[in-house]
């Protein structure tokens, strides 16, 4: 009997905490596997949505329409950086020696002409380069940026940026649809190629770290580490590999090793995200309703997520 009790017990315990991880998720993310989610920010109400985001000093940055915003971690509040003028949505937000650079779309034209450039301490926005279809950036661990964009029909390619005259240097020429960008903590560079439509499948390409050193790369010298097709990728400071997959509907991690999936972590219309100690900040869309919101997703500990995995073993023999 009184191991009964037990059991009821931790049954009803595994419940409550599966009950309020579904209850505190917001908008459309619905995060599973102990893995909780919260609002920092929305814009709702106002039909427009967030693009870019980067993460420095505890405060998110991020691009809203024409404005440049900053969300200060410690209590939520907004303030606005810059102001980029009327655009298509921005598409980078990296921050650099206390300046945030920006790129967003100046025409809602095909090929989508885009402009790059940083926001000085007074807000103001300095273009250092106009390139198509911009899509997304990336930091190697010696503070050297590359971007992604996609010049030509189906062209996309890889540059270095330099941050302070805005020049570009090609490094390799992908071809297909443009993709997210990452480093991982030994400094190869990985690229969510989205494919060509009956041509090639989506994959995650690797460069090393040598190759971009060197540069004049062509899809030819990738290896492919995963047939997935991903909007963003990251790594965290463990070296898991995080791919928000089916054009953002699901936030998931890797073993990239053994190219094995570990955990779904979320679902919804998921753009860019960060990883950030057990905190994962990402960028949630209701395109139906046209807002965003800036969703906080907490890695929970091992005792919790065994807790949760209990309860749905349960609720499944419970259905059988």
């Amino acid at each position: 009997m009184a191991s009964e009790m037990v059991m009821r017990s931790r049954r009803v315990s595994a419940l409550i905490i599966m009950a309020t991880l579904l209850t505190t998720n917001c908008l459309a993310v619905f995060s599973t596997n102990g893995f909780a989610s919260s609002e920092l920010y929305s814009t709702s109400g106002t039909y427009t949505v967030i693009d870019g985001l980067d993460l420095d000093g505890g405060h998110l940055y991020f691009g809203n329409f024409d404005k440049i915003r900053s969300l200060n971690l410690s209590d939520n509040s907004v303030t606005v950086v810059g102001n980029v003028g009327p655009n298509a949505g921005n598409s980078i937000m990296a921050r650099h020696a206390g300046l945030t650079y920006t790129a967003f779309g100046t025409s809602y034209n095909s090929p989508y002409p885009y402009s790059m450039g940083y926001i000085d301490s007074t807000g103001t926005y300095h273009e250092q380069l106009e390139e198509d279809g911009i899509y997304d950036a990336a930091v190697n661990s010696q503070g050297d940026c590359f971007i992604v964009a996609n010049p030509d029909a189906l062209g996309s390619k890889i540059f270095s940026y330099d941050w302070d005259s805005g020049t570009t240097t090609l490094v390799a020429d992908i071809g297909g649809y443009s993709g997210g960008l990452a480093f991982d903590n030994t400094g190869n560079l990985y690229y969510a190629d989205q494919g060509i439509s009956g041509s090639r499948d989506g994959s995650i390409l690797m460069f090393t770290a040598a190759q971009v050193a060197v540069g004049g790369l062509d899809i030819g010298d990738a290896y492919s580490t995963f047939d997935i097709t991903a909007r963003f990728i990251g790594f965290d400071e463990e070296g898991l590999f995080y791919a928000a997959t089916d054009y953002g509907a699901t936030l998931s991690s890797y073993d990239i090793e053994n190219q094995s999936l570990i955990n779904e972590i979320a679902y919804g219309s998921i753009g860019k995200f960060l990883l950030d100690g057990d905190s994962i900040y990402a960028v949630d869309t209701d395109w139906s309703n046209y807002y965003s919101t800036i969703q906080m997703i907490t890695v929970p500990e091992p005792a919790t997520a065994a807790m949760l995995s209990f309860a749905f073993m349960w609720l499944r023999r419970r259905r059988g």
